[in-house]
């Protein structure tokens, strides 16, 4: 049986001498990694392909289901679709981390109802504001929606005991353990932010003032799921200043 899906490119490195393995997000099937042949060599066809796979194109890409399972799939039709983000600069750079976020922590063949969708609204936000603490505020939700899709969502509403985040207190916030009020914390170790910034974060209300310890909150609690390897858009941002 064909299968046939609609596409992003979420990471591609050469393979043999024609070929490419490519890593792609889709909405049925989740990510799957799978050859595409014939994009390197130098001909138009190939060059055309090539084009093709860029990050932040959609792309309509069908192959053939096998009775054995495989993690490894093989493209038959690559073509061109409607939707295309055109980031440039930084927001380059922050869709492409949108990407390594999802190549890293996604299984695959996992299918997520809605995430595709939250990936493209991304885009979308990246693509339409050159202000760099709008783009920010677009990490900051899609990384929220990720963690919610993972299982492994912030609770932003209440705190480790149960009762409603104070928008005018402040908080110690503990990967995994949830905020305590910064007056009830002996350790003090937690990521130091304000109530209203985790309120802003469950409401998606866009706070300029918490981007910074919002920032510092999610780069802790991914660090958990993405280990000691770096990630590399960030190194891109920082050679980019």
């Amino acid at each position: 049986m064909q299968i046939q899906q609609s596409a992003y490119v979420l990471h591609s490195r050469p393979y043999k001498e024609t070929s490419a393995l490519v890593t792609f997000l889709t909405e049925d099937y989740g990510k799957i990694n799978a050859v595409v042949r014939g994009v390197r060599g130098g001909r138009k066809p190939s060059a055309q392909k090539m084009a093709m796979l860029q990050p932040f194109q959609q792309v309509v890409i069908q192959w053939r289901e096998r009775n054995q399972a495989s993690d490894l799939f093989s493209i038959q039709e690559l073509e061109m679709a409607a939707l295309r983000f055109p980031l440039q600069g930084e927001a380059n750079i922050c869709g492409l981390y949108l990407n390594e976020l999802l190549y890293r922590l996604l299984f695959p063949q996992v299918a997520i109802e809605g995430l595709v969708d939250d990936y493209q609204q991304a885009l979308y936000q990246l693509s339409r504001t050159p202000q760099r603490e709008q783009q920010a505020w677009a990490l900051r939700q899609f990384e929220y929606q990720l963690l919610q899709y993972m299982g492994e969502g912030l609770q932003c509403e209440l705190d480790y005991y149960q009762q409603p985040i104070d928008e005018d207190s402040e908080y110690f916030y503990y990967p995994q353990q949830g905020a305590i009020l910064a007056s009830q914390d002996k350790l003090r170790n937690g990521i130091a932010l304000q109530g209203k910034c985790l309120l802003a974060l469950a409401r998606m209300h866009y706070e300029p003032d918490c981007l910074s310890s919002l920032k510092r909150l999610f780069r802790q609690v991914l660090a958990l799921y993405l280990g000691n390897k770096p990630i590399m858009a960030r190194e891109l941002f920082a050679k980019g200043r």
